[in-house]
């Protein structure tokens, strides 16, 4: 693939599996208050474990001597851990709070340095913002937002969940 990528073909197992993984994490329940990252990283760990097709592949942080096992995507010089993935080198799961632009710009500046190792990223975007404006403009058929998301999908094999709509209700972006 362009842009120095690794490679990934939009079928076999490692697609499937990242597949697999977005529809599940559609009805994650996401709609917790005012909850810190790490106590959202513990709620998607624990739904995507409740898998036994994804559970095998699953690494995570969150589990002892487990942060050691997940591959680095090295770029500029520099280590990017993600949060959770699927395999050494299928999908990089990365999971991020959104209450302000600046967390945008890290999550997406993230899913590229994740692609230059991994096949697939997937990013797990919580708003936190005052009356769910991301999640809105993400909804609204002709934005902006909607366009960016839908292309990283198709062209960059980076998927998205965003959320929450409602008790375990998400938006989702796939190929």
């Amino acid at each position: 693939m362009a842009l120095g990528f690794a490679s990934a073909a939009k079928r076999g197992q490692h697609y499937d599996l990242a597949m697999f993984a977005v529809n599940k994490l559609k009805s994650v329940n996401l709609l917790l208050k005012g909850h810190p990252e790490r106590e959202f990283e513990t709620t998607v760990v624990s739904y995507l474990q409740s898998s036994p097709r994804l559970r095998k592949n699953l690494i995570t942080q969150i589990g002892v001597d487990e942060v050691e096992k997940i591959t680095q995507a090295s770029l500029f010089g520099f280590k990017h851990r993600p949060d959770i993935s699927l395999g050494n080198d299928g999908t990089a799961i990365e999971i991020k709070v959104i209450a302000s632009g600046p967390a945008i710009r890290d999550v997406l500046g993230q899913a590229l340095a994740y692609r230059m190792h991994y096949r697939f990223a997937i990013l797990v975007l919580i708003d936190q913002t005052d009356e769910r404006r991301v999640v809105t403009l993400c909804r609204t058929k002709d934005s902006q937002e909607r366009a960016l998301l839908s292309e990283l999908a198709q062209a960059m094999n980076i998927f998205t969940v965003i959320g929450p709509l409602g008790k375990s209700e998400n938006l989702i972006f796939t190929a």
